[in-house]
């Protein structure tokens, strides 16, 4: 922690209730420091602290003998990782997370599993109807905070309507089971999401998730007649389907990546001969109107291995690099190669071979099992807290404690450790501010003259009014007070600065 010549930034106290007042002669302000210990780092520091630190720091049994580096001279954020010992083509795994969460399934078991590379957390998706053909892939909701499985497949031939769609909700309060979307597979829709579960089995096509959706490629053969859509896409906050317009080209031999949080289609035109085989990354510029543009053309000719020519797969998995200039696009092969693609100098890097690294890989000719790694502490499940807190008990006692006053609410911090977690809770504090302010109705404070403890107070409108002609309430000094950011405002009297919440009375010095 630094100190300036003028100014000394005392640490934020852990509990407002037991402060003790302390004065060195150093520092013309006071600070305040927890009874009975030591002073602590605020929380927003050590959060800091924490983002800065490796992996293994933070998780002393983290076991990376299956994560690669994407480039082995530059040390990037950008990790790999791949799945030991499994079992040829039964298991898929998704080729990039989403916040840190992948999705794996097991065609052996068969059974979903979601995972956690950094934390190695893992959990197995509660049983499902099993169907021959199916597909799922794991997205965000941004308004309900909440990470969704999606499935679609297509059920028992004698059901009248043979594609479904269902969803479960990682930690969700629905409970433990899959449910069906809140409007189903809709008619105009069955066709394309038939045909985008037959190409997602036939060549192993996870979806992908972009922008709120779960995005399908559709394969134009599997269909009596040319659509004009390429894509059936699932919004994982309103439960509904829509489609996208094709590309300026037919849709074959593609797949979908996501660049820069965008989506894209990438066109193999290999033709087995060096001259004229590339590859095409487009990306979709507009939802509505289905604007796609040519970003990248990756040429198999020159200077250029033939590892991208010979593997009968070839995907691309991701990008790295954080300006358009020193971008990388991370290419992944049948053959258990992963490459770094420079757009500038059209140049290819093999980040990893696993036929070098791992002998049990050298005659298998798998699918690729390859996927992007994104540093996340992302929970796989709900935790004891969070199990604890939707409890019907805890759930009424929030219902009561966001009908009372702040000050009360302070005091039953104390009452037990269950209650205090409660109060504590981010949900919480969110619920309690919308819960106050729903009215929308203005609640005027004035700042007036405060006890021995301070030398101002807030001090509601009515009040002050009352006992405005006794002059007991008009300030000694001078005082510059800011608008409320949330509840909070910022007082400046003298060489003093306070962070202070005029509901609870909590004060921090600066």
């Amino acid at each position: 922690m630094m100190r300036d010549s003028k100014r000394t930034r005392s640490a934020p106290p852990r509990e407002p209730l037991e402060m003790t007042e302390d004065m060195t002669p150093r520092s013309k302000r006071r600070k305040f420091v927890p009874f009975g210990e030591g002073a602590v780092l605020p929380e927003e520091m050590l959060t800091e602290v924490f983002l800065r630190l490796p992996i293994k720091s933070i998780l002393p049994n983290f076991n990376s003998t299956a994560v690669y580096t994407c480039s082995p001279s530059k040390p990037i954020d950008d990790l790999l990782f791949t799945l030991d010992d499994v079992r040829g083509n039964y298991v898929e795994v998704a080729p990039s997370p989403c916040h840190g969460l992948t999705l794996l399934y097991n065609a052996v078991a068969p059974a979903y599993y979601v995972f956690n590379a950094t934390t190695r957390a893992i959990t197995r998706l509660p049983p499902y109807q099993d169907v021959i053909h199916a597909t799922a892939g794991v997205g965000f909701d941004a308004r309900t905070k909440e990470f969704k499985v999606v499935r679609l497949f297509r059920g028992k031939s004698h059901e009248i309507h043979s594609v479904k769609c269902e969803i479960f909700i990682l930690g969700g309060e629905e409970g433990d089971h899959w449910r069906p979307t809140a409007g189903g597979v809709p008619f105009r829709f069955c066709s394309f999401a038939l045909s985008a579960i037959r190409n997602a089995v036939a060549n192993k096509l996870q979806p992908v998730f972009v922008n709120g959706f779960l995005h399908w490629l559709i394969n134009p053969s599997f269909l009596l007649k040319a659509p004009r859509a390429a894509i059936i896409s699932f919004s994982l906050t309103d439960e509904t389907f829509r489609w996208i317009r094709s590309p300026p080209f037919e849709v074959s031999r593609v797949h979908l990546a996501e660049l820069d949080d965008q989506l894209c289609m990438v066109r193999d035109l290999r033709n087995g001969l060096p001259t004229g085989s590339m590859f095409e990354i487009w990306r979709l510029n507009d939802y509505n109107s289905g604007d796609w543009s040519l970003d990248y053309r990756i040429g198999l000719t020159g200077n250029l291995p033939r590892d991208l020519l010979e593997p009968r797969i070839v995907k691309v998995i991701g990008s790295f690099g954080s300006y358009r200039s020193s971008k990388k696009i991370i290419i992944a092969t049948s053959k258990h190669k992963v490459c770094a693609y420079d757009p500038v100098s059209r140049t290819l890097e093999t980040i990893v071979s696993i036929m070098v690294t791992c002998s049990a890989y050298q005659n298998e000719k798998s699918d690729i099992r390859f996927s992007s790694f994104t540093k996340s502490f992302t929970p796989v499940h709900r935790t004891r807290k969070e199990i604890g807190f939707s409890t019907p008990l805890s759930k009424a006692t929030k219902e009561i404690l966001l009908r009372l006053p702040a000050e009360s609410i302070l005091k039953l911090e104390l009452v037990c450790k269950q209650w205090r977690g409660l109060i504590k809770n981010e949900g919480f504090v969110h619920a309690y501010f919308e819960h106050k302010n729903m009215d929308r109705r203005p609640k005027i404070m004035l700042v007036g003259k405060g006890s021995e403890k301070s030398v101002f107070n807030f001090i509601p409108l009515s009040k002050w009014l009352q006992e405005a002609n006794l002059g007991t309430m008009f300030l000694d000094k001078k005082v510059v007070c800011s608008k409320p950011c949330h509840g909070l405002n910022l007082v400046s009297i003298e060489m003093k600065d306070y962070l202070f919440n005029p509901c609870t009375g909590y004060r921090m010095i600066y």
